[in-house]
Parts: C-alpha cells; structure tokens; sequence
C-alpha cells in the first residue's frame, strides 16, 4: 500500500460522499462539520493523507500533528479497509513515535475499530449526538456568571484533569471557548466550558460540586449558553449510559440525532 500527503481532496469526492453517507462508515467530525475535512487543507497543524492500494483509494485520513507535545488526533477516517487503516498507523507511529494519539470514531465501523483493539487502545462509552431542536428553557439564571479572571484559582481548582481541554488550555483558547460559572455564597461551584466561535458549538465539559448535582443547576448554565450562542446552533456527546445527563439535555431542548453515534479511543504510539 502507498500512504501519499495531500493538498486536494479533488480526486477522491467520490470514495468521500459514498463513506460519508453509509452509516457503517460515516465519520462523526465530518457529520459536524464538512470544513473538519475540506478546512484542514488550511489550517496549521494538520495534515491529510490518502492510501492507495494499487493505485485504488482505500482511505482519507486528517491528523492533527502538535509536535511540542507530543500529541496527534485522528480529525477524519474515511475507510473500509483494515488493512489501510493498519497502514496508516504504522506510518504514523513510525514517524511520532511515543506521541499520545486520540481518536473519536464511528463504533460501527469495525476497519477503525479493530486495528485500535488490536493496539490496545483504550476505549471510552459509546456516545450519542445530540441536537438544539427547541426554544431556551424559562429558568433562572441569576447564579450564572461569565468568567472573569477573579475566579481563575477557583475554576482552575474544580476542573478536570483528566482531559485534553484542562482549564489551562481551555482559558488560553478565548478564541474557541466561552467558560460559564456557577456563583453560590462567593464560591464557584460549577462551570461549563463551551465553544461559541463556530457555526455548531458545543458544551465540552460541565461540572458541579457533588452537593450541587442535579439540583437545576445544570440546566441553568445550559440555558445560559443557549442564550449567548444565538444565532448559532449547539449540539453535545452524551454517553449513552448517562441516563441523567440525557434527561438535563432534553429538559434543555436537545434531541437525539440518530445514526451519528461516536466513541473515543486513545493509546501511545
């Protein structure tokens, strides 16, 4: 098999369109968004790459490549093909060797999702997506605040850790992320990290303090970021298990979008 670098995906739309609307083999970002694929021949950091089998495409592949640390995602994975796929990762872990790779795929598709069991890729719950169908639920929102560099050391405290997007990165990221707070008795006791620069932004992250869970105050700071996303449209990843998530999603006008289910997988190259 051949693994070309490519700056067009001109020649190959045919091999895209019929993958991207097989639901065996469709891929997630490119559900989101057709600019995840066409846009990364512009933006830094990533790279397109095509697999060929005796001159015949089997697979389209985007990377995002940060060398400073040592880290890359599989932004797009077009393919049918096992095979291609094994390619490609061997190319990649022989080019970035010891780098942390992240994926979120298709769960159907068994090309992707086989040879990264076979790599012993950690696997996360399956995903659903979830769509803003309906109008900004009526609750209060008095106790939500926008951040402001007073709380950093707070905010910084309660977040996650356990995630690419770390309040760190989050809080340098200003032309991405939007950062919510929840104010009680002079404490921040929750937050969500959304994005607001795009045509489909997301809620990344939402977290409050065990005592405040499921209390309403998720659904505030829901209602809030629908609020200041308008007139964009929002959607989310809700594990498919997290039964009361989903219910504070739906309360929030979101509904399920059916046949574009994700899982995240992540090993070291």
């Amino acid at each position: 098999m051949e693994i070309l670098e490519i700056k067009s995906f001109e020649e190959y739309s045919d091999f895209i369109s019929e993958l991207a609307n097989n639901p065996l083999y469709y891929d997630p970002h490119f559900v989101y968004g057709k600019n995840n694929l066409y846009g990364a021949l512009e933006r830094k950091d990533e790279y397109s790459f095509a697999v060929l089998e005796n001159g015949i495409i089997k697979g389209i592949f985007v990377w995002l490549i940060i060398p400073d640390e040592k880290y890359i995602e599989l932004l797009i994975g077009f393919t049918k093909s096992k095979k291609a796929f094994r390619e490609m990762l061997l190319y990649m872990e022989n080019k970035y060797r010891g780098y942390k790779a992240d994926f979120v795929i298709n769960p159907k598709n068994f090309a992707l999702c086989q040879p990264l069991k076979e790599k012993g890729a950690v696997f996360d719950t399956e995903q659903q997506k979830m769509v803003h169908t309906a109008v900004v639920p009526n609750v209060d929102t008095s106790s939500i605040e926008l951040y402001t560099e007073k709380w950093k050391e707070q905010y910084c405290k309660l977040h996650s850790i356990e995630t690419y997007w770390t309040a760190e990165r989050v809080l340098s990221a200003k032309d991405r992320f939007r950062v919510l707070l929840v104010i009680k008795d002079g404490q921040v006791q929750g937050y969500l990290d959304v994005t607001y620069s795009f045509e489909t932004n997301e809620p990344y992250d939402i977290f409050m303090k065990p005592e405040y869970r499921y209390q309403g105050y998720e659904l505030a700071l829901l209602a809030k970021a629908i609020e200041l996303n308008k007139p964009h449209q929002m959607m989310v990843l809700v594990d498919v298990d997290a039964l009361e998530d989903i219910a504070i999603y739906t309360a929030a006008g979101f509904k399920k979008a059916e046949g574009q289910n994700s899982i995240y997988a992540t090993y070291r190259l």
